[in-house]
């Protein structure tokens, strides 16, 4: 019997348009599962000109069902990228392990898995959520550094539960697609590379606090949003033509547990040594967890980091993540921040008591008193003279003086302790 071609099907074409033209090769083009082709396409090409290696479940074969057939051809994907070093892109549409392999499907699903976590932080791996994404699916593209879920899609460890959170929402697959192709700009192909430098761009747009910085201080166009919600967002993005990862905090008083995506954000940029640059207005931390998983995320982070407190730094989000002690290389504050270890409503009752209760209307005059005690003790010009502040400019000078830091920055090379790993918060 002769060679026959597989025929078309909708996971071979997305592949093939997700690739610079002509570039994608498939990788084990032939290869069967019984009478059936294995219900996954996979191979790789360039994107604007650098390797990817990718796979794509193909839910018109048994409805994209994991079994060993499917695992040997995602395993050999994630091996290849190992070997020569560039990303890993998933597309998931699945109802979820072959269940008539029984405890063969669940092995090749745990394969698949080890594969994805050991190069975890080795290259980066970006995961979209085309359709289904059930059960064993859905714990795979969990695994990767970045989920995008397509509108429509199906993405929850088990029947019933709630749609899983995904890093990024898209209209359609194409859309994710796009957004992949911004990711890839952005990152490094792995660990030991660098990520690509553009052209520089320092103009900027206006912002009259920290929560619309992030549109503020990066270039043009170059915005990729990952987090925005609960006073907390996370974008790559380029800053003077650098690739950095840009993290905003800010609440009316304190953080949510939304900050751990932040912490999340910071581990993946240094990963990949990409500059994190964190803004910061909030009076703290809504839970301890939260604090701290955040506190050892930046004091791990060797990449450059830099803070822009542009409003309060109390407490745990100044010992956190504002701080230098928190590992900021440079802690740059507006004329508008206020830098203090609690909350001025709380100071004033412990520290000004005898002043407070010498007014006639304590109750009336109290704000004032919180006023003068904010303006004269919190006053960032009170931290650049004691060295906890680099720097104090205004919003206008902001990015200028970024741009001059990252390049400073370049360089940075840091030597830790030997240890296996961080015991982390998680």
């Amino acid at each position: 019997m002769g060679i026959q071609n597989p025929a078309d099907s909708a996971a071979r074409n997305l592949l093939a348009g997700f690739f610079d033209a002509g570039s994608f090769v498939e990788i084990d083009r032939f290869a069967m599962d019984g009478d059936l082709p294995v219900a996954a396409v996979a191979g790789y090409g360039t994107v604007d000109g650098a390797p990817v290696y990718a796979f794509a479940q193909d839910h018109d074969v048994c409805c994209g069902a994991v079994g060993k057939a499917q695992a040997a051809k995602i395993r050999k994907v994630y091996e290849l990228a190992a070997q020569n070093g560039a990303p890993v892109v998933a597309v998931y549409d699945s109802d979820g392990a072959k269940l008539g392999e029984g405890i063969d499907a669940m092995d090749a699903v745990a394969d698949i898995l080890m594969a994805a976590n050991e190069l975890s932080g080795v290259v980066p791996q970006i995961a979209v959520v085309a359709g289904g994404c059930v059960g064993s699916s859905a714990l795979m593209a969990a695994a990767a550094d970045v989920v995008i879920a397509c509108e429509g899609s199906d993405y929850r460890l088990n029947v019933g539960d709630d749609q899983a959170t995904a890093d990024v929402e898209a209209a359609s697959v194409a859309d994710a697609l796009e957004t992949v192709r911004a990711l890839l700009a952005a990152l490094p192909a792995n660990n030991l590379s660098v990520a690509p430098v553009y052209e520089a761009d320092t103009a900027m747009v206006e912002t009259a606090d920290v929560q619309g910085a992030v549109e503020a201080f990066a270039d043009a166009g170059t915005v990729v949003m990952l987090t925005d919600k609960d006073g907390v967002r996370t974008a790559f993005a380029r800053v003077g033509g650098v690739s950095c990862g840009l993290v905003s905090l800010y609440a009316e008083d304190k953080l949510s547990c939304a900050s751990i995506r932040a912490s999340r954000f910071v581990r993946l940029c240094d990963s990949f040594s990409i500059p994190v640059i964190t803004f910061v207005d909030a009076a703290g931390f809504g839970c301890l967890n939260c604090a701290a998983k955040a506190s050892q995320a930046y004091a791990e982070a060797t990449t450059a980091k830099i803070t822009v407190i542009g409003g309060r730094a109390y407490g745990a989000a100044y010992i956190a993540v504002a701080g230098k002690r928190a590992g900021a290389d440079a802690v740059l504050a507006w004329p508008t921040a206020k830098i203090g270890a609690l909350a001025p409503e709380t100071a004033v009752h412990l520290q000004w008591k005898d002043r407070l209760a010498a007014m006639a209307d304590p109750a009336k005059d109290r704000a004032k008193l919180i006023k003068e005690y904010e303006d004269t003790m919190y006053d960032p010009m009170v931290a650049a003279a004691n060295g906890y502040v680099t720097d104090v400019v205004t919003v206008g000078e902001t990015k200028a003086r970024l741009v001059a830091l990252l390049d400073m920055l370049s360089g940075k090379r840091v030597t830790k302790l030997p240890k296996k790993h961080a015991n982390i918060q998680l």
